[in-house]
Order: C-alpha cells, then sequence, then structure tokens
C-alpha cells in the first residue's frame, strides 16, 4: 500500500472544532447569560465563536502539522474560558447530548450583533429553530478539519499513475481523490461510531416521548441498551426535508448541482412557515435548504470561501481544498471533548481512506451503508451480533478487527516517520475496546449515568471536575495576554463593521441568496 522511500511525502494539517454548551454548574441547566464579553466577539473573534445557541460556545484551532500542536490550542482556549466562566458560576457541559432543556424557549439563540453578516446569522438560526427546534440544535458535536501536504500529492500521483503538469490538473486530482477518500469513508465511518460514540443517553427532555428502542435508566434518562451514538442516529439530528436529498459523492460536479437543487427547491413545510412575516425573518428561504451548512453530513468537502461566497462556489471555482469529519461525538472523559489517541487513529484512518481505491458508490450501496450506520449507532455495542456490511453477514468484532488489521501497515509507517509510536499505541487502544466492549466510550457512559442516577447528575459531575481541573492550572502569560488582546480587537472589529453598513438588509440578503 505504501511505497518505501517515500516517507517524507506523508504529512498532514489538522485543525479541530470543538463545541459545548455553557451551563450552570450550580444545576447544570443551560446559560440565559450572553456570551461574555471576556471571550469577545461570536462574529470576528478568530478562535472563539458560538455554534447556533448563545450559549453553545464553538472552540477554533488554527492548522497544525501535528496533533500535539492541536491538543496544546485547545488546552489554552480551555483554560482560558473556563478563566472567564468560573467566576459566572458556569461551566462546560461534556456530553454530545445537551443537558435538561424543558423548552424551545429555554434555548437562546445565538446574536451576533447588527451587521448585515450577523444579521444573517442570526436569521439562518431562526429558520433552523422553525424547521427542527432548537433543542435539537444543541446537540454538540468535534469536527476535524484535514489535508495532505503538496508533497504528498506528488507521492499520490506517482501511485496513481498520473501526471500532474499544470496548476488545473493538480487541483482537479486532489478533488477527485479527496472525494474518492469521502466515499471510503461513507463505508468504513461506522467504525468510528462504534470505536468513538459516546451519545449512548439522553436526558427525557430531549424527545417528546421514549422511542422503543430506548430504556429508561435511572431518574430523567433514557438510554440505548447497546447503542453508541444516539446523536448520529435518527434519534439526533433529525431532517424530514433531507430524506429525499440524494447527495452523490462520485464527482464534484454532481456534488455541486445537488447541494445546489436543495439550495433552490421550495419545500411545502417551510412555504407555509414564510420567510418574511409581519416585518420579521423566520427563516432565510422556504427552500429546502436555507444555506449550505444546512445539510447534514458525517463528512464534507471544503474550500476556504471568499467574503460573500457560497461554499459550493468555492468548490466549484477553485476545488477540494479539505475534509471536515463531523461524525465524531465529544469524549466526555476529556477536558477538552477528546483524546489525543483519538486524533492519532482519525489520521490514520483518513490515511486508509484515501489508499483504500476509488470505486464509485452505487445507490443501492449508499442505501445499504445508511442502514449499517444506524443500526450501529442504535445497538453497535452487540460486537456478536452479525450485521449486514452488503457482503453477507460478519460480527462487528470479527468487521472491526479486519479494519484495523488493514490500518496497521498505515499506522506502522506513520509511527515510524514521526519517530512517534502514538499511531501504532492509538490502533492497539482501539483493538483493546474490541476486545472488552465495557471499555467502549458508550459504555463508559452508561455506567457512569448509573452510578450518578441520571444523565444530567453524571454530566454535571464531570463538568464540575474538569473545570475544577482546569482552575488549578495557569495560563502562561503570553497566551493570557493574546486571549486578552483577541477578545478587545474582536469586538472592535465588530464595531466598525456595523459602523460601516451601508446596504439595507433586504438588499443584502437578496444579493446574499442570488444563485452563484
Amino acid at each position: 500500500m505504501i511505497k518505501s522511500g517515500d516517507q517524507s511525502a506523508i504529512t498532514f494539517h489538522r485543525g479541530v472544532e470543538r463545541e459545548a454548551l455553557r451551563v450552570s454548574r450550580a444545576n447544570g441547566r443551560i446559560s440565559q447569560e450572553p456570551h461574555p464579553k471576556a471571550l469577545g466577539s461570536a462574529l470576528t473573534h478568530p478562535s472563539i465563536t458560538t455554534d447556533y445557541s448563545e450559549a453553545l460556545l464553538e472552540f477554533i484551532t488554527g492548522v497544525h502539522d501535528s496533533v500535539e500542536g492541536v491538543i496544546s490550542e485547545l488546552n489554552d482556549i480551555h483554560l482560558y474560558s473556563n478563566q472567564v466562566l468560573a467566576p459566572m458560576g458556569e461551566c462546560l457541559w461534556p456530553g454530545s447530548m445537551p443537558c435538561q432543556l424543558d423548552s424551545n424557549d429555554e434555548v437562546p439563540i445565538a446574536y451576533y450583533g447588527e451587521s448585515n453578516s450577523g444579521k444573517l446569522k442570526r436569521i439562518y438560526r431562526e429558520g433552523l429553530s422553525n424547521r427542527y427546534g432548537r433543542i435539537m440544535q444543541c446537540i454538540a458535536g468535534m469536527h476535524y478539519n484535514f489535508s495532505f501536504s503538496e508533497a504528498f500529492w506528488d507521492y499520490l500521483a506517482e501511485l496513481r499513475g498520473v501526471t500532474l503538469d499544470s496548476a488545473e490538473a493538480r487541483q482537479a486530482f486532489k478533488s477527485e481523490q479527496y472525494f474518492a477518500l469521502i466515499r471510503n469513508f461513507r463505508r468504513k465511518s461506522w467504525l468510528l461510531s462504534l470505536l468513538f460514540g459516546a451519545s449512548s443517553a439522553i436526558d427525557i427532555s430531549f424527545l417528546p416521548s421514549k422511542p422503543e428502542k430506548l430504556k429508561e435508566l435511572g431518574e430523567r434518562t433514557w438510554a440505548g441498551d447497546s447503542a453508541t451514538s444516539l446523536r448520529m442516529s435518527d434519534i439526533g439530528y433529525q431532517n424530514k426535508a433531507q430524506d429525499g436529498l440524494k447527495v452523490c459523492y462520485n464527482d464534484v460536479k454532481t456534488y455541486i448541482d445537488t447541494i445546489k437543487g436543495a439550495l433552490s427547491t421550495p419545500y411545502p413545510a417551510y412555504q407555509a412557515l414564510g420567510v418574511k412575516v409581519d416585518g420579521n425573518y423566520k427563516q432565510l428561504s422556504h427552500n429546502i435548504l436555507q444555506i449550505e451548512n444546512e445539510y447534514y453530513s458525517d463528512i464534507r468537502p471544503k474550500r476556504v470561501t471568499e467574503s460573500g461566497e457560497h461554499p459550493s462556489a468555492a468548490l466549484q471555482k477553485r476545488g477540494v481544498e479539505y475534509i471536515e469529519v463531523r461524525i465524531m461525538d465529544l469524549d466526555p472523559s476529556s477536558p477538552i471533548g477528546m483524546q489525543p489517541e483519538t486524533l492519532y487513529f482519525l489520521d490514520t484512518f483518513l490515511m486508509c481512506c484515501m489508499l483504500h481505491g476509488d470505486e464509485q458508490l452505487s445507490v443501492e450501496e449508499c442505501q445499504q451503508l445508511r442502514k449499517t450506520q444506524q443500526e450501529i449507532a442504535t445497538h453497535g455495542r452487540d460486537l456478536d451480533t452479525q450485521f449486514d456490511f452488503g457482503f453477507g453477514p460478519v460480527t462487528l468484532r470479527e468487521k472491526g478487527t479486519d479494519l484495523l488489521a488493514q490500518m496497521q501497515e498505515i499506522a506502522q509507517f506513520l509511527s515510524n516517520r514521526t519517530d512517534n509510536p502514538a499511531y501504532i499505541d492509538s490502533l492497539k487502544a482501539q483493538q483493546e475496546k474490541l476486545n472488552n466492549p465495557a471499555s467502549l466510550p458508550a459504555a463508559k457512559l452508561i455506567e457512569q449515568c448509573e452510578s450518578a442516577g441520571s444523565y444530567q447528575a453524571a454530566m454535571l459531575e464531570q463538568a464540575k471536575r474538569q473545570q475544577d481541573m482546569w482552575l488549578g492550572q495557569e495560563l502562561p502569560a503570553p497566551a493570557q495576554e493574546a486571549f486578552a488582546r483577541w477578545a478587545t480587537e474582536s469586538l472592535a472589529q465588530q464595531e466598525v463593521i456595523e459602523a460601516n453598513e451601508t446596504v439595507p438588509f433586504d438588499e443584502f440578503l437578496a444579493q446574499y441568496m442570488q444563485p452563484q
């Protein structure tokens, strides 16, 4: 799979986005306080923003050429943020599934100021509220942004027998191969739900009634008997309008055309809502998707956009630049929401997906993969139960062990190249989970809930322990000064944007919503 003599060619670039609810340290209820000014402007801060809710923080790292770099930056962001939150009586919720939420009204929608771009963000979230409800939007996760070095593309082109004789040919090759990676990811991503899924229990407020597939577990808690990731099941992100959206990853053009089609295709239920009613916007449009970020997917092809540019337009003009893995649950046992070994494993896993051929996906295979992913999300801890991956029944233990074996050569190569055994160690740690299902994160979460009496109590206890750990540390002075400066500068930058706004919002929105 990997040719000898090419060791200098394999380098990666990666960054992380981690979401986390702000909750009261006293009772674990969602914060009703605005985004703290000490954390800066959610509109313009480079690393601390909000996702759907004013209380749903999102921490964004820069791009790093090492796992250690990502972890170090995440540590600094968390340490600074906890220093800000603690005096407010708040801490970070460690689980992917939200805390107790008694109604949609309890969830404050994120506010980004009065600039046109800030209003656009706010109205988009109003649309999500009217379409799906606010509680569902409080689910949190970890996104892994990943790309390969230029030297890797030379290596891969030689491996594939392709000549890259122009910048256009080079970018076309990158885009084609990233889509091949995505197809293979979709074939193998069930393994990530199995090994890293950590949302096997929910507070009963998340759903109006208990689904048959869940059981009562202590006070106010429903759990999947052998679930791995309810977040990634149909209990988590639900979107009936997108059920009929058949997004194809076989080529860039078809993918872009499908997304653009959803942006321009009306959906009856959204038409009934209206767009601007009595002078107030209820959503950005009445189409299947308001904007492209509304499309829920466990992985996305990405390209950095220019001001006002749609993601699909950026892909169409300049090709795929990196991929965003969105399937990963937060790890409640980690104060930053993930373990370093998880990132090492993801590097190896994505490398495996890139090198394992470029076969296209048929409609039948896509349907089977969706079915298998759902089954593993809801009862994947049945490791000795047979599942159908489209090639006849096989147990998850056998299938998982076989896939880890396929990754062994890559992990060994990466460990040798970096003189770092972490890649090999990350595979060993995952094999241990298959050997001992009680060590799976989803199983550990169930154990915590049983011990604490509920999901709410278990996660609040964990949140307090993690914050106490952060408060026992001291952020180095240069980092402390940098975060304080970024907060001040981002607030000033937002003020400048608002002060220089000249285009009426209706005109701005009409222009933004034009097809690109």
